[in-house]
Parts: C-alpha cells; structure tokens; sequence
C-alpha cells in the first residue's frame, strides 16, 4: 500500500470518527460508568425521624477496592456524623448513623468506584426536622 493511500485511508477515518462523535453516534462499545438511581434519604428529603443510614443505590454493580468506595455524612458543623465503614453490596453501598442527630441540614458524600475502574463522586443533601421531645 502506498504512502497516499495510508493517508487516505486514515484521513477518512478521522472523517467518519468526528461525524459519528458530532452525531452522536460512537464507533465503539461505550464504557458508562454506574448512575446513582436511588438514595435514602431521598435528595433534598425533610424527615421527622432520623434514619439509621444512607442508603445509595446505582445502575450497575461497583468495584470492591479497600477504600474505594465510600460514604461520608456531615452535619453543617462539618463534623462527621457516619457511623462505621462503608458496606458494598453488588449496586449498593451503605453506611450507618449516629444516634441522636439534630434538626439541620446534612451533607452526604460520596465516592465509588464504576465496574468499568472509574471513581463516580457525588454529593447531596437531606434535612431532619425532629419533633420535639414533651
């Protein structure tokens, strides 16, 4: 094969490569990384009664690398109000509450890692509006 038609060839190859990615349409299988589908507390979420712990759910199963997934929960202190280390079950990871919160805002973060080796982070927030005690 000569010199210009390699060139050619892999000038059109270009060419079809960013018309598919201007198209929106990929060339290759697509590794996507897992979504979070679910979360308990829910997003924004005001609950009466304290959770004992948050629950994430995602699309795909995560990978178990020590420390590489995790949940960190905070209060608007900034002060750490997770119980535990974080539990990996296929899709989920978990992790507990210490009893006795306060009304206020909390922060969930977190950071796990897709089955295709990629770290997915995140962060949201709940609120706990406790009736008072008589």
């Amino acid at each position: 094969m000569t010199f210009k038609r390699k060139t050619a060839i892999a000038l059109a190859a270009v060419a079809v490569s960013a018309s598919m990615f201007v198209g929106g349409i990929s060339a290759a299988p697509a590794f996507a990384h897992a979504q979070l589908l679910t979360t308990n507390p829910a997003v924004s979420s005001t609950l009466a009664k304290q959770p004992a712990k948050v629950t994430l759910v995602f699309d795909d199963n995560l990978v178990d690398l020590a420390g590489g997934n995790q949940i960190v929960v905070t209060n608007a202190a900034q002060k750490h109000v997770e119980s535990g280390a974080t539990k990996l079950d296929g899709a989920t990871v978990s992790v507990g509450l210490k009893p006795g919160l306060a009304n206020g805002k909390y922060e969930v973060q977190y950071k796990v890692i897709s089955d295709d080796g990629h770290p997915v982070t995140g962060t949201y927030f709940f609120y706990l509006k406790l009736a008072k005690k008589k």
